[in-house]
C-alpha cells in the first residue's frame, strides 16, 4: 500500500542503514581516489612545449612520468575496482521502487575505465 506521496505506508526503515551508508562512504572514497588520479595527471604528463620554452631552450620532459604514472594507474584502478563493487552491491541491494542506481558511479567507473584505456595506449 503507498500513500498520497507515492512512499510505502509500512515502510520500516527509519534511515539509511549501515549497508547504505557504507555505499555512500565507498562512493566518496572513489570519488576522492579519482580526484588524487587527476592531480597524479597534471604532474605525470609531458611538460608543455612552448614558443617560449624553445626560445630560451629550456629543457623539458617530453614523456610521461614513470613513476608518477604506475601510481597513477594504481589509483585509476582502484576507482574502477571501488565503483564497479558498490554498483555491483547496490544493485542487489535494490528492492523497492524508489530504489535506484546511482549514476555518479556509472559516471566515475566509465571516467576511470576510460583515462586507464587512455594510459595503456601511451
Amino acid at each position: 500500500m503507498t500513500t498520497e506521496h507515492g512512499a510505502y505506508k509500512n515502510d520500516r526503515r527509519q534511515g539509511p542503514d549501515l549497508v547504505r551508508q557504507l555505499f555512500a562512504w565507498l562512493a566518496v572514497l572513489a570519488w576522492l581516489l579519482f580526484i588524487i588520479a587527476l592531480l597524479l595527471v597534471h604532474f605525470a604528463r609531458p611538460e608543455m612545449d612552448t614558443g617560449l620554452v624553445r626560445y630560451w631552450e629550456i629543457e623539458i620532459r617530453g614523456d610521461w612520468h614513470p613513476v608518477l604514472t604506475n601510481w597513477l594507474q594504481g589509483m585509476l584502478y582502484g576507482t574502477a575496482l571501488l565503483s564497479a563493487i558498490s554498483l555491483v552491491l547496490n544493485r542487489l541491494r535494490l528492492r523497492r521502487k524508489d530504489d535506484r542506481l546511482h549514476f555518479n558511479l556509472v559516471l566515475l567507473l566509465l571516467a576511470s575505465i576510460a583515462l586507464g584505456l587512455y594510459l595503456l595506449r601511451l
